[in-house]
């Protein structure tokens, strides 16, 4: 098939207009200007569209959709998180279905096709047939109630996304945060993540209520986490990264979600685990948070791109990721769009080992 439409963006900075492009079995064979067609071709004419990559969402939550404007921020994170957990038992598994179809249906239609999407239902994941974006599922662990069997539950996702394999799906693997699971469980999720060669996810230096808690301090959290068995790990962590690197619990190109609460200390263990940074803007917004350390980051290397996080702490329930470049750019107006642009195609699709076939629309 070749389609021709008014311009095309191969790539950050490379634009051709007009903008021809090749297919065959939905792999990109050639680009260009004057592609001519061939005899027997199907020919696509878009003159009024401009081809672009889909983008990439390295932070959502697909299942929680149906939690829209149903929260408040409240006084600090443990209030919110105390209201999602008493939300989660009426979330039944067809109503997270619901919630996943929906919003990956409403994200593909404002541009984005790849999705890492946090999920700690597999119950809902099974009883889908297709998703209208392409989705990596982040099977989410926690450990502060029972021991999570992270092998076994492994082995039946990859058994589910083998009856599936015409559909775009992806397995990630997500020890929810510090707080809410154990070294032990990090360890045993970076195992499984090394055997079956899979992107490693974590929500990390969230909120200063998760960095006073890992310092051994009084926190709002001890109303909403198990005192027994006692977490010997909390106490004498000056942050949440420096908790990670005393534990061991970041494999190397980690994508960690949020980073707000960073030190200039944490910044050479984050560089030496060459991890990935995804902020959410939005929420950022919704939580009234003090600013995001991006200087920080750039000044040191990290790369940095945009997620969405989940409608429960966010006014952006298409998961639009226009909606967070653009109040990302008002709030950091030195970056380019072209900087803004990487952020949502080629730096995640890197974090993903998927710059080969995401990100871009080179042959």
């Amino acid at each position: 098939m070749l389609i021709c439409a008014g311009a095309l963006i191969e790539s950050s900075g490379q634009i051709h207009r007009p903008g021809h492009l090749r297919m065959d079995r939905e792999i990109i064979t050639q680009i260009g200007t004057s592609l001519n067609s061939q005899v027997g071709e199907e020919v696509l004419h878009l003159p009024d569209l401009t081809l672009a990559p889909g983008w990439i969402n390295l932070h959502a939550h697909l299942e929680l959709a149906s939690l829209f404007r149903e929260l408040m921020p409240g006084k600090d994170f443990p209030f919110w998180l105390k209201q999602v957990l008493a939300r989660l038992p009426g979330l039944n598994s067809e109503t997270r279905r619901e919630s996943i179809q929906r919003s990956a249906q409403d994200a593909l239609r404002t541009g984005t096709t790849s999705i890492v999407s946090i999920t700690s239902d597999l119950h809902a994941m099974a009883g889908l047939s297709s998703t209208a974006a392409r989705v990596w599922w982040a099977l989410e662990f926690m450990d502060i109630q029972s021991q999570p069997e992270v092998s076994a539950t492994v082995e039946r996702a990859m058994a589910w996304l083998s009856r599936n394999p015409a559909n775009p799906w992806h397995l990630a693997l997500s020890p929810h945060a510090p707080y809410t699971a154990s070294p032990k469980l990090y360890q045993e999720v970076l195992a499984s993540c090394a055997i079956h060669k899979i992107p490693f996810t974590t929500h990390l230096a969230e909120s200063p209520e998760e960095t006073s808690l890992l310092a051994g301090n009084e926190t709002s959290f001890c109303d909403i986490l198990p005192k027994e068995p006692p977490r010997t790990d909390f106490g004498n962590s000056q942050s949440p990264v420096a908790w990670c690197q005393k534990n061991q619990t970041l494999p190397e190109g980690a994508i960690l979600a949020h980073g707000n609460e960073l030190q200039p200390s944490d910044l050479p263990y984050l560089k030496e685990r060459r991890v990935t940074l995804v902020h959410c803007p939005t929420s950022h917004e919704w939580f009234g948070r003090k600013s995001f350390p991006l200087q920080l980051l750039q000044d040191n290397g990290i790369p940095v791109c945009l997620g969405t996080d989940s409608p429960a702490s966010s006014p952006n329930l298409p998961l639009d990721l226009r909606q967070e470049v653009r109040l990302f750019r008002k709030i950091y107006s030195h970056i380019s769009p072209l900087e803004a642009w990487q952020m949502i195609t080629t730096i995640p699709a890197r974090a993903l080992g998927g710059e080969s076939k995401l990100g871009t629309l080179q042959a």
